[in-house]
């Protein structure tokens, strides 16, 4: 893969660690059988170096995982319209890895208990996991292993409207 074109914007490591760990919802691409691409927002959570998302026990997201594993997952924070340079202000992470199915139980409540702390309400983070989530039977939990991780920046400076356009 090349190297990020504007390099002034690119992000240190642990920045893209920090815009990943803080997003809300990111978009995980891969690609159907066919080769045509596809993108799925979805809400995750990052523990150590994975990143878990839960979702039905099939569909077309599996089905592309099944066919190939490799996908890219993208996050995109502090988005503002600057109308006047004709840009915008954000800051993103992209990460790069394969994605499996979780299989042990310890591991997928693990998972399935990460993702109800961060969205869920304060009742249902005391209520637990099986309170918060009776249908567990019927989620698939999966796991993307990060390999390669990135970020950019275009909120580090001001820009003029001449860096906005293409930047």
């Amino acid at each position: 893969m090349r190297g990020m074109r504007n390099s002034k914007r690119k992000t240190t490591y642990e920045k893209a660690r920090d815009i990943l760990a803080q997003g809300i919802y990111g978009v995980l691409s891969c690609h159907c059988d066919d080769g045509l691409p596809y993108g799925v927002p979805l809400s995750y959570a990052l523990s150590g170096n994975a990143l878990y998302f839960h979702c039905a026990l099939q569909g077309q997201k599996l089905d592309n995982l099944a066919h190939d594993d490799r996908v890219c997952f993208t996050v995109v924070t502090a988005a503002e319209n600057c109308p006047d340079a004709l840009t915008f202000r954000y800051e993103s992470a992209m990460a790069f890895g394969t994605a499996h199915l979780v299989y042990g139980e310890d591991e997928r409540r693990a998972a399935l208990e990460l993702l109800c702390r961060k969205y869920g309400s304060e009742r249902r983070k005391r209520e637990g996991l099986d309170a918060a989530c009776p249908m567990l039977i019927h989620t698939a939990v999966v796991r993307m292993d990060i390999e390669y991780l990135t970020g950019k920046s275009s909120c580090q400076a001001s820009q003029t409207p001449e860096e906005g356009v293409n930047g």
